[in-house]
Order: C-alpha cells, then sequence, then structure tokens
C-alpha cells in the first residue's frame, strides 16, 4: 500500500446489541482478554504496525518499525511477526513468531511497508530503508527481502534511484509491490526525489525472481537498469507526485501505478489529483499517463490515493463477449457533508479502445465516484483510506482507513472499515446496523483521548476473515495492533466499545 499516515488522538462509546458481519472474532486471543485482538510493544519504546497479509494457511503476518536500545542510544529496526489464526505467535517463526531485520527504515517513511506473497508461501518484505554516505548524509533507497515459508532469507536487494543529484535529495521511498508469478517479477512503485524542493517523481522498479534459485536482479530487459521515472510537472520543475500503489494489468502486459499529484487546479487553486502511469513490462515504455485534472472544477479539489485494484469485465457487444481491463481505486475525498471534511472514497476507471476513462456505471449514480463517511457514529469526522482488498471471489470490496474527530477539544482516531459490492454500493447486510460501516477501537481508554489508526487490510483466502495492522498510543509509546474480524459468516456479537 499504501497509504499516508495521519497521528490524530480519539474515543468513542457506542454499542451495538444486533452486530453480526465486521464484528472482531474473539476466538482470535493471545491473552485471552483482548479477545480479537492483539497490542504489542515494549514500555519505552515505540513500535508500529504497518502492512498486514494472510497466507494460503490462514498464517497472519505483521511488519513494521520497533525501536531498541544500543548503548543508551535509541535505533530503529524491523519487525516482522506471525500469527497463527487463533491469535497466537507461531513460535516456529523465528524467535516467539518475530523476526526482526537489523538494516534500519529511514525515519522519514518508516511507516511505509509492503508485504506480497509469494510462490509456496514465500514472502516478499519491502520497506524504505536508510543509507549513509558518511556521517549524517543519509538518504532512504527501497530494500527487499525475500523469505520462505518458514522464514528463511532467500535472497536481499537494495534499490536505489539517485535521482536527486545530491545526498539530500536522493530519498527513494516504497510505496507497493506487485508480484507476477507468470513472469517471476516483482514491481514496486516508488516515491522518487529529484533534485529541486518538494520535487518527486513516481518511480517503478522491475526485479526478477529466479525461479530455480530465488535470487533477486533488477530487470535490464524493462529497462537498462531496471527502473522508470513518470511525472506530472505542470511547471516543469518542484512539482510533487507521490506514487502509492501499483497493480498488473495482464491483459495488455503492463503494470500501472497510481498516486497523487499536485496540479494546481480548481477554483481554490488547490487541486491535488489522482494521477496514474502505465508502462509496458516487457519494455518499460510508458503506454498512457493521465490524471484526475481535466475533471470539472469543484470548491474542494483535494484527492488522495491510496490503493488499487486491477479487474478484468466480461462485456457483452451484440453477443460477442469481450474482455475488458478495470482499475477499482481507493481515495481520501472532499467530505461530501462539509467541505472541510474528508470521506472514504471509491472510482473506477476502464480501459477503452486507446485511453482510461472513468466508469459512470460504478457507484449509485452516474458520476463514478462514492463517498463513504462515519459521521452517523461520530458527528463530523475526517476519514482517511489506509488499503483496499478485494476479496478472493471477486463480488466485494473492503476499506480500511481511520475516522477523526473532535471530542470536546480533543482530536480523537478510531480504526474503521467500509465493505461495498462489486459495484460500488454500500453492503447493506453487513457492519453496524446493515450499515455497511464497522467501527472497532482497540485501544485504551485514556482521560478522553483515544488515538489509533488502521494502516493495512488483508483477508484470509479459506475463511475470508478479515485482519487490520496497525497501531495506537497508549499515552507513552506507540504499539503495534493485529485485529481480526468476522466477514461472511453469520456470527452475533454484543459490541462494547
Amino acid at each position: 500500500m499504501k497509504k499516508i499516515t495521519f497521528l490524530i488522538l480519539t474515543f468513542v462509546t457506542i454499542q451495538s446489541n444486533a452486530f453480526d458481519l465486521g464484528s472482531l472474532d474473539t476466538t482470535f486471543s493471545n491473552d485471552g482478554v483482548s479477545d480479537g485482538w492483539d497490542i504489542t510493544g515494549e514500555p519505552g519504546f515505540h513500535r508500529y504496525g504497518s502492512a498486514v497479509l494472510v497466507d494460503s494457511q490462514g498464517r497472519v503476518y505483521v511488519a513494521g518499525t520497533f525501536d531498541y536500545e544500543v548503548n543508551g542510544y535509541t535505533e530503529k529496526a524491523v519487525h516482522l511477526d506471525r500469527y497463527l489464526a487463533n491469535g497466537q505467535p507461531d513460535a516456529s517463526f523465528g524467535t516467539s513468531g518475530t523476526k526482526n531485520f537489523y538494516i534500519p527504515p529511514a525515519a522519514t517513511n518508516q511507516f511505509e511497508y509492503s508485504l506480497v506473497l509469494g510462490p509456496s508461501d514465500s514472502i516478499f518484505l519491502g520497506y524504505s530503508r536508510l543509507y549513509c554516505v558518511t556521517g549524517n548524509e543519509c538518504h532512504s533507497d527501497i530494500r527487499v527481502y525475500y523469505l520462505d515459508s518458514t522464514g528463511n532469507e532467500i535472497d536481499s536487494i537494495t534499490i536505489p534511484f539517485d535521482l536527486g543529484g545530491t545526498w539530500d535529495r536522493n530519498d527513494d521511498n516504497i510505496s507497493d509491490m506487485v508480484y507476477i508469478p507468470t513472469l517471476n517479477r516483482l514491481a514496486i512503485a516508488a516515491e522518487v526525489e529529484r533534485g529541486g524542493a518538494n520535487d518527486t517523481d513516481f518511480g517503478v522498479a522491475v526485479v526478477v525472481v529466479d525461479g530455480t534459485t530465488g535470487a533477486l536482479s533488477l530487470d535490464t530487459a524493462f529497462s537498462a537498469d531496471g527502473k522508470e521515472v513518470c511525472y506530472f510537472d505542470q511547471g516543469a520543475t518542484n512539482d510533487t507526485d507521490r506514487a502509492r500503489a501499483i497493480v498488473y494489468n495482464w491483459l495488455q502486459g503492463s503494470v500501472v501505478v497510481g498516486g497523487t499529484v499536485f496540479e494546481g487546479n480548481g477554483i481554490g487553486g488547490d487541486g491535488t489529483n489522482l494521477a496514474f502511469c502505465e508502462f509496458s513490462l516487457s519494455d518499460g515504455n510508458l503506454l498512457r499517463k493521465w490524471s484526475t485534472q481535466t475533471d470539472p472544477d469543484v470548491a474542494d479539489e483535494r484527492e488522495y490515493l491510496s490503493d488499487m485494484v486491477y479487474v478484468v469485465d466480461a462485456v457483452d457487444n451484440g453477443g460477442i463477449i469481450t474482455l475488458t481491463s478495470g482499475i477499482i481505486v481507493a481515495a481520501t475525498l472532499p467530505g461530501a457533508g462539509d467541505v472541510q471534511m474528508t470521506d472514504f472514497g471509491l472510482t473506477k476507471f476502464t480501459l477503452g479502445a486507446t485511453n482510461w476513462e472513468r466508469n459512470p456505471d460504478f457507484g449509485p449514480d452516474s458520476t463514478g465516484i462514492v463517498t463513504t463517511n462515519f459521521n452517523w457514529f461520530f458527528t463530523d469526522t475526517d476519514d482517511y483510506v489506509s488499503e483496499m482488498i478485494l476479496e478472493s471471489e471477486g463480488s466485494t470490496i473492503l476499506l480500511a482507513g481511520t475516522a477523526n474527530w473532535d471530542n470536546q477539544g480533543f482530536p480523537n482516531s478510531v480504526s474503521v472499515l467500509a465493505r461495498y459490492t462489486y459495484s460500488g454500493i454500500l453492503d447493506t447486510n453487513w457492519g453496524i446496523g446493515k450499515s455497511g460501516k464497522a467501527v472497532s477501537p482497540l485501544s485504551p481508554y485514556l482521560s478522553g483521548k483515544y488515538w489509533e489508526s488502521a494502516e493495512s487490510i488483508a483477508v484470509d483466502p479459506n475463511t475470508e476473515e478479515i485482519y487490520i495492522a496497525g497501531w495506537s498510543y497508549d499515552g507513552l509509546n506507540f504499539k503495534s495492533i493485529i485485529a481480526n474480524f468476522i466477514n461472511d459468516q453469520i456470527f452475533g456479537d454484543n459490541f462494547d466499545f
């Protein structure tokens, strides 16, 4: 994923006595107290959950940054935890269910992680690593580990773009990854710094995964160095293009990188738009690039892409069935009820004869845009999407993120979920009061303040149970969260927040 991390304080009290799908699965528990969820971390140190993944055996992985002490100094490292389906740490993995990686994440991008499933339940773990030339002359590069199903390292690779010219403009930060098993390729999206202040571009790197040894190497068939960039600079320089997600378009043999770009359009000149670059996998050529800058101007033009999924639709053209590529996009969009607020957003683009076009048949009206807020629970909220999944049977879409609101002067936040049909309609057979929405505060109540965030979402391919990873704040330190939710099974629960 991808995703933008927002740190905001929170609390809420709500009860539902008829809550079925979308509730915590209380059979998932490590300590027997926090049923349905687990919080990990040591007093005096921060620990975050940033990515979650479930393998074919129902084992759940959580990756993120943690702090530890070395000779009186606090350092950063990477944790990869593995849980069994009952919530217990998997003792066969690493040390007591955890493997640590001590090439530190870059502090400027320590919340961005990507976990991708490889062949035979192997795992690709990607993050932005800290690389220091000399002394304090440091920047971030992309680091990827390839692990087998037991946690043993098969190989690793560091990927620098280094296009900024000087060490302080060479931050290359990971956004997302997608593994392509038919090609033994791992495609990586990145936000790449350039020379000007605030000047970043979309980056993509393609890695060959050797089918015999598992060795990782940059794909020199994609380009001379296995990397390409794409940009939307309206003024030629100093424009911010932030990549956030990548998908594999198998019908066209391409990868599409999506993100957010500032283009200054709109009534208020605040145009921050959804943007996309499509590259041929065979030779790295830029096939298409487009943004929502061309949409009609409105009062609030803030659009922040969080995630994408690639879909293929069968279209009946007079009895002739053709396959059409589509991309469903999850984004944080301007609030429907209050222009100062933001909502969960969904939209869909379909590839026409030559270009990608917004699909007006997606969603409840003819705009092709869906917005969802959580005001029904909390009054006005700022709602931020973190990640999206399309369930394995392809019939439903799930979004995870954070709702933020003001509670008598205290900024509060809580983890939230929303579920939609494949057509972009809220699923009214799911969630609190059949609303299509679920709210699950997991942190301890702290003197009127409640602070947590859902950063990543995954689904068990066998049971279709939902898992989220994120973090919470206990008043002193940040802690890593894993939570498990009932999805498609009928399950009654008394939901007390």
